[in-house]
């Protein structure tokens, strides 16, 4: 085999090679988006279950940083979803975000409940003797969503440190709700797509370059003479 041939069959491997993860890649984004998310592209957990007998649940304070490349390319996509309803049927749910300053004086001296994990699902009780004003009279939210029934909450991701409340919506103690979490990431069809249509066109490429450095070049056979 020529250099030329090596070259060719080496550098058609390659394509090929890369072919394979942007074909899996793509098809995995494909199947996700299909098979995992609801009917408005939320990838969502399974239904939790939380009951505490203190007049909150939150979840620990989480830094969000839009300053980051990755969060800035796709700022204003990225969303998140609580759904949920409350076990008692003679109150309602309140859902909401909350900076972490704002959360921390609402709570003062109120016994709450903070998520420390979700697998498996464990708190830490903080400890309080006071009654919570009713969470739907405060106007310190980032978003909320509060009622009978399922109620759902939908928020853009913001720069901040903040919280996720779950309550009575009458502040009430003694939390029994039933809440389902999802998150809405940058539409990933195009992304998928794009995926694919790279893993084909490498495929274009690879396999003819395979092909024709592996060929047998076909030389003339000579004649025989005549008599």
């Amino acid at each position: 085999m020529s250099a030329g041939r090596i070259i060719l069959l080496i550098f058609g491997i390659l394509i090929l090679l890369v072919s394979l993860p942007l074909l899996f890649g793509g098809g995995a984004l494909l199947w996700a988006n299909y098979a995992l998310t609801d009917s408005e592209g939320f990838l969502t957990t399974r239904t939790i279950h939380l009951v505490q007998d203190s007049h909150a649940i939150v979840t620990a304070p989480a830094d969000i940083d839009l300053g980051a490349a990755w969060v800035w390319d796709w700022g204003g996509l990225l969303t998140f979803k609580v759904e949920g309803s409350n076990n008692n049927p003679s109150k309602g749910i309140f859902i909401g975000v909350a900076e972490e300053s704002d959360l921390e004086a609402y709570l003062n001296d109120v016994e709450y409940d903070e998520i420390t994990s979700f697998d498996p699902l464990s708190y830490v009780n903080h400890q309080g003797h006071s009654e919570p004003r009713a969470p739907t009279s405060e106007t310190f939210w980032r978003a909320s969503a509060y009622g009978a029934g399922t109620q759902t909450l939908e928020w853009e991701l913001e720069a901040g440190r903040y919280s996720l409340v779950l309550m009575n919506d009458d502040g009430s103690d003694g939390v029994d709700l039933n809440v389902v979490f999802g998150v809405r990431v940058p539409p990933v069809f195009g992304v998928a797509v794009g995926l694919l249509v790279g893993g084909i066109l490498a495929l274009i490429i690879g396999i003819p370059m395979v092909y024709f450095a592996l060929r047998r070049s076909q030389t003339p056979q000579p004649t025989q003479p005549i008599g």
